[in-house]
């Protein structure tokens, strides 16, 4: 969508050859600004932080203010929206009100529950729809990215061909599967929970891509359920959780997704992370036990 924009052509746009379209692929182009979590814009935010802070948006703002380089279109991507905090949004609002001449805002996020109303109000909602799990293989194969995981990359990506090409050969990501599978599906007895916790309480820094991998983890187990078409292979899930895959209702299924949501924003308040990581395991201890022999 960037590219389009910027482009040059006067052809089919994105032409992907035009000096803007390639500086756009790149992330280089002076009139493409980027604000994602993690990587600041705004002088003095540490890195690595898991929110967006006011301080990047006030200096998207200051940005726009300026003219743009050849007098060109300018485009702000604002990946994982649903990650600026309450001020950082309340900022933005004016802005998406009355953005400056031939600036474009696109805003692009998994979770729209956690954006502020008045934010969603002031935007035009565009919904993509997940790509098909062959098409998807299609692609790694083209792109020569088939490996031990491909398969599961694919069932974890959500229908998205960039996150399945990122998780291909990501073994970090793997890893991090193998232990929330043991945490949240392998384990039965509550006595448990207070030592895998304490192996845990250091690990805050890790608690986004672990609630992600859990929520795609109990996405197979969705697919499965609802969506028998898509063939899910749930191999790897312990009996009681293929059990609950094929016959779980859907309320079981929402006390699941709820708690891994309540969970995430409790984080976001700086709640105990080893005490929101208990109630996590708790619950999932509790909905799969129901289904032990």
């Amino acid at each position: 969508m960037a590219k389009t924009i910027l482009c040059s052509s006067g052809g089919k746009r994105p032409c992907g050859v035009c000096r803007n379209c390639v500086l756009a692929e790149k992330n280089e182009h002076p009139d493409l600004i980027l604000i994602e979590k993690g990587s600041p814009i705004a002088a003095g935010v540490k890195k690595d932080r898991n929110t967006i802070p006011i301080e990047d948006i006030r200096e998207m703002i200051r940005l726009c203010g300026i003219r743009s380089t050849d007098g060109n279109k300018r485009v702000v991507l604002l990946f994982d929206a649903d990650k600026m905090t309450t001020q950082a949004q309340n900022c933005l609002l004016k802005t998406l009100e009355e953005p400056p001449s031939d600036t474009y805002l696109i805003l692009a996020t998994d979770h729209t529950e956690s954006i502020l109303p008045t934010i969603i109000s002031r935007c035009r909602i565009l919904r993509t729809k997940a790509w098909d799990d062959q098409y998807i293989l299609s692609v790694l194969d083209r792109n020569h990215v088939l490996g031990e995981h491909s398969a599961d990359a694919v069932a974890a990506a959500g229908g998205s061909i960039g996150r399945a090409l990122e998780l291909t050969n990501d073994d970090s990501y793997w890893k991090l599967r193998d232990e929330v599978m043991d945490i949240f599906f392998q384990t039965t007895s509550r006595s448990d929970v207070l030592k895998i916790s304490n192996q845990w309480k250091d690990r805050k820094q890790d608690a986004e891509q672990l609630f992600s991998v859990l929520e795609s983890l109990v996405g197979m187990l969705m697919e499965y359920r609802f969506y028998r078409d898509r063939k899910t292979d749930l191999s790897a899930f312990p009996p009681q959780w293929q059990k609950f895959a094929g016959k779980a209702q859907e309320e079981e299924f929402v006390v699941l997704t709820n708690c891994i949501s309540s969970s995430k924003k409790q984080l976001q308040y700086s709640l105990n992370f080893q005490a929101v990581l208990e109630k996590l395991i708790f619950t999932f201890i509790g909905e799969g036990n129901k289904w032990l022999q």
